[in-house]
């Protein structure tokens, strides 16, 4: 997935997002001074995770019945890279 760079005088700061909200996102990224660093890692996507239940209920560390539960009553899991799953 896309990340994002930007350097403040105080701190670092990264934004993950996947291809699909990379679209969206990339013009008002790159106007705030961002600078696009890598593609297509497989990281959780912040604009996602705000729609995310997984995330929102705290729900990653649990068992994978549950979340695959979770994630199959899910309106946005045919957009999801993740579909519930850890990967590294």
């Amino acid at each position: 997935m896309p990340t994002w760079k930007r350097k403040t005088d105080d701190e670092v700061l990264f934004y993950h997002v996947c291809s699909q909200c990379n679209m969206r996102v990339a013009d008002e990224l790159l106007g705030a001074g961002w600078e696009k660093i890598r593609d297509n890692e497989p990281v959780s996507c912040i604009e996602c995770d705000r729609d995310c239940v997984l995330t929102v209920k705290g729900l990653w560390g649990a068992e994978d019945s549950v979340r695959y539960q979770e994630c199959d009553r899910c309106s946005h899991y045919d957009n999801c890279p993740l579909k519930g799953r850890y990967y590294c």
